[in-house]
């Protein structure tokens, strides 16, 4: 079955969201360690600005158990030594598949509907998948998110208004700025959110835009494509004092920016307004440079205030998204309980014959061919409508909405192979 175990924005502030931030180096070789738990099979494990999640298909193992050993592993790889563990949610079964198809689908994110967090997902599928860290069910039920996705985008309303944390903080931007196109704008960071920063930038009407990274390459490439200045990321410091706004997006897992390199320039600025936007977990902007006179300092938190100017107008879809996602949770515990009857079907199947064949043994010895092949044929179609006729009650009961505990018995009813013979 599937469980998930993630810390987001709703359950953990951002001070305790960077302590459990993932590089992406670190993904493959703390999945590994997660992959050693007992009877856990496969991992795809999300890491993004606003949530850390470890989703993963088991066997048998207990779903406390199962949630105990991640959160060691948690701990423990990232050198994380506070119990942080009440900041977490665990969810299994029809809630974790449930989960999975709202985050796909952008009604759990911080930006309702936002069209990042399904990119994020498939890069974190298709990298764990790469990687062999998944299994059948994960592949199945991520490409069932997906496709929940784009059917609750194609048919509500759930993107209309911001589509991304960027685009909230840009409109951040111009209730700061009287003349938001007249402001320099530097986006440290060519990542997907700096590259969707952007090109909402852009759409304001924002000219003059820098960025940078710190792969020299991907920094003229873009700038390229986007027709922006390119700065070589060992000089960005030398571009802080001409930029008003200063966005970071990156995985660094340290300030890019401290407190020391804006007092360096505020003489040089004299007293012009100067605005930071953090988006990157962990920060990459020192927190106390927000203390600085003519300076202010948004993070991913702060975001929360423009976000419910959009909370009404996206409630009705919401609603339709959760009906869409239902139905498609539905159809997937169908068919996790159909797969989770093969092994007791296929034993059913094989011991009702063997039963049957036991039986014409000793019929056999007092027959003529013509009677026992007569038999023989009655009692296999006897034999395989009664199968039959079985299966489809285990399959209905198992769409109970008990399939565990209905499983369990099942499996103990028809675990009589070392009785046929008796």
């Amino acid at each position: 079955m599937l469980g998930v175990l993630g810390i987001n924005h709703k359950t953990a502030s951002l001070g305790i969201r960077d302590k459990f931030a993932i590089p992406a180096d670190d993904i493959i070789p703390l999945s590994e360690r997660f992959l050693q738990i007992k009877e856990i099979a496969g991992v795809v494990v999300l890491a993004t600005c606003n949530r850390t999640e470890v989703y993963y298909s088991k066997d048998n193992c207990s779903a406390k158990e199962c949630k105990d050993n991640i959160l060691n592993e948690l701990h423990s790889y990232l050198n994380v030594e506070t119990d942080y563990s009440s900041n977490f949610y665990h969810h299994t079964n029809a809630d974790a598949i449930r989960h999975l198809f709202r985050v796909t689908s952008g009604i759990d994110s911080m930006v309702i509907g936002e069209n990042q967090i399904v990119n994020q997902m498939k890069k974190a599928y298709v990298f764990c998948t790469e990687a062999n860290l998944t299994d059948a069910i994960l592949m199945r039920l991520f490409q069932k998110s997906f496709e929940c996705s784009k059917k609750v985008r194609t048919e509500t309303s759930i993107q209309q208004g911001a589509t991304s944390v960027g685009y909230v903080a840009i409109d951040m931007c111009e209730k700061i700025f009287e003349n938001l196109k007249l402001q320099h704008i530097l986006i440290v960071g060519t990542g997907e959110t700096g590259q969707l920063a952007l090109r909402d930038f852009k759409k304001r009407g924002v000219a003059d835009i820098s960025i940078t990274n710190r792969t020299d390459e991907k920094t003229l490439e873009v700038a390229k494509n986007r027709n922006v200045n390119p700065i070589l990321f060992r000089n960005f410091k030398d571009h802080l004092a001409q930029s008003d706004i200063i966005l970071t997006a990156t995985s660094a897992g340290e300030y890019l920016i401290t407190k020391q390199d804006i007092e360096q320039i505020q003489e040089i600025r004299k007293n012009k307004k100067q605005l930071f936007i953090d988006l990157s977990v962990p920060r990459n902007i020192d927190i106390e440079i927000g203390n600085l006179d003519h300076t202010q300092l948004i993070c991913v938190d702060d975001l929360q205030k423009i976000l419910d100017d959009h909370k009404e107008m996206r409630e009705n879809s919401v609603d339709n998204a959760n009906i869409i996602i239902d139905e498609l949770v539905e159809e997937s515990i169908t068919w996790l309980n159909s797969r989770s009857l093969r092994p007791v079907i296929k034993s059913i199947t094989t011991n009702m014959q063997q039963l049957s064949d036991n039986e014409l043994i000793e019929y056999r010895k007092n027959m003529d061919e013509k009677t026992i092949e007569q038999i023989e044929k009655y009692t296999g179609l006897l034999t395989q409508k009664y199968i039959r006729m079985l299966i489809k009650n285990l399959k209905e009961v198992t769409n109970n909405g008990n399939a565990t505990a209905s499983l369990d018995v099942i499996n103990q009813l028809f675990n009589f192979e070392d009785k046929i013979n008796e």
